[in-house]
């Protein structure tokens, strides 16, 4: 009785899409970085940037969640749902850091390959995380994009696999194998951020029928 009296905060949605508004630019950074090794250590550091505005953006949502009676999602939801997204954007600016601090020779295609799937992941999860504001109209949409992230995951984890084989295969140097290798890691870890940010939000659409 009492939430249908009292106006609901609509202020965690515009937070939610300044922080995916965040990961997408960060992830982008990342993605370019794949391709140009000369302008590493400037892109890193517009990673880093990104994720500060990302933090202070968490920060401002969960102290407004502390304070907030009526919220427009379950308050735990919320919490996962800003928590989940960030940890995209922590998991990029790892990769970003070790692939500036590392210094590999060269850049592979299956790393990336996997940036490209990661920046296209981070898309889907900002546009389905903007439609939880109309989430009653926009249910069939947001349930389409949660399929789609889950295959973006699917393929990230292939993209990894197939990278390493291939670096197993024709990589000499054994530090080359292991700075890769995390990197690789660390990208697909994020794919899979992705992914739980879409089971979160499909427990939500689910949860409001």
């Amino acid at each position: 009785m009492l939430r249908s009296i009292v106006p609901r905060d609509e202020e965690f949605f515009t937070m939610f899409d300044e922080l995916t508004g965040c990961i997408v630019d960060g992830v982008d950074v990342l993605r370019q970085m794949m391709t140009d090794g000369d302008r590493s250590g400037e892109m890193g550091d517009r990673l880093h940037e990104c994720e500060h505005r990302a933090d202070e953006t968490v920060h401002r949502a969960m102290a407004h969640l502390h304070r907030t009676f009526v919220t427009p999602l379950d308050r735990l939801d919320i919490h996962r749902l800003v928590t989940r997204i960030d940890d995209i954007l922590d998991l990029a600016n790892a990769a970003g850091s070790r692939l500036v601090l590392y210094q590999p020779r060269s850049r592979i295609a299956g790393a990336r390959d996997l940036a490209v799937t990661l920046d296209a992941a981070a898309r889907s999860v900002q546009e389905m995380v903007s439609l939880l504001r109309t989430l009653k109209k926009k249910k069939e949409r947001i349930l389409a994009l949660t399929v789609d992230i889950n295959t973006r995951e699917n393929e990230a984890d292939r993209q990894r696999r197939e990278a390493v084989a291939l670096l197993l295969k024709e990589e000499n140097d054994p530090f080359e194998f292991i700075k890769w290798k995390e990197i690789l890691d660390l990208m697909e870890e994020a794919t899979d951020c992705c992914e739980d940010v879409a089971d979160i939000v499909e427990g939500i659409v689910l949860a409001h029928g």
